[in-house]
């Protein structure tokens, strides 16, 4: 992102609604982001468009080919493979590093955001929404393992596989079933039980995996 202040809220504005557009499939794998259309969308500078499209680019959901228009990333089962490969590698090793038991505070924090989640999941909240208090439960779980470098990682691959991720959000098995790993993630750290945490953070991304799958096979 381009350091001024004054551009910066406004390409971090753009950033946020295409990466919901995208995750929740108002953008389409391969659909062009043209500047022309942008701009006249946010009401904003072609930098300021070009500033938000290169975010895009570095959380890669976006891909620029040079001197051609930006498009929206389609992963290949390839890139899905690696991706989900490298979040249970370092999701693994965050729990097998978290100190126990946690820090009070913190995880009073992680479960105020649970209780959150749960709201609007039980209310049928907008995706956006609930899509957002996920990442923060993620966010604040993770943070426990106390490693800022091995966060940065796991946010990283995370925010790679957000198209992916979204896959279940709108199901109400697949919120409940959320709802439930969440829950139980706090009661292993609670009980400090490490090997069901390590276990927990690794099976609990599987549905979305599985059914973005089944959704492309069926293609």
């Amino acid at each position: 992102m381009n350091p001024d202040s004054r551009m910066a809220p406004l390409a971090g504005n753009i950033v946020e609604q295409l990466e919901a557009d995208i995750i929740f499939g108002r953008l389409r794998p391969h659909q062009e982001l043209v500047e022309d259309a942008l701009m006249a969308r946010f009401g904003a500078k072609r930098h300021i468009v070009r500033a938000a499209i290169q975010e895009l680019v570095a959380r890669q959901i976006v891909v620029k080919p040079r001197s051609k228009s930006a498009r929206v990333k389609d992963l290949t089962p390839a890139e899905v493979e690696e991706i989900y490969y490298m979040r249970a590698l370092l999701q693994r090793e965050a729990a097998r590093i978290m100190p126990l038991p946690a820090a009070p505070e913190a995880l009073k924090a992680l479960k105020e955001i649970h209780v959150r989640y749960v709201a609007a999941a039980s209310v049928g909240a907008d995706q956006d929404l609930i899509h957002r208090l996920n990442d923060e439960f993620h966010l604040q779980l993770f943070a426990l393992c106390e490693h800022e470098m091995l966060c940065k990682a796991i946010a990283f691959y995370t925010e790679a596989s957000n198209p992916i991720r979204s896959y279940g959000i709108s199901d109400k098995n697949w919120l409940r079933r959320a709802i439930a790993e969440h829950t139980a993630m706090i009661e292993a750290i609670e009980n400090q039980d490490r090997a069901a945490l390590e276990t927990l953070v690794v099976d609990h991304m599987q549905p979305s995996r599985q059914r973005w799958e089944a959704m492309r096979a069926g293609a």
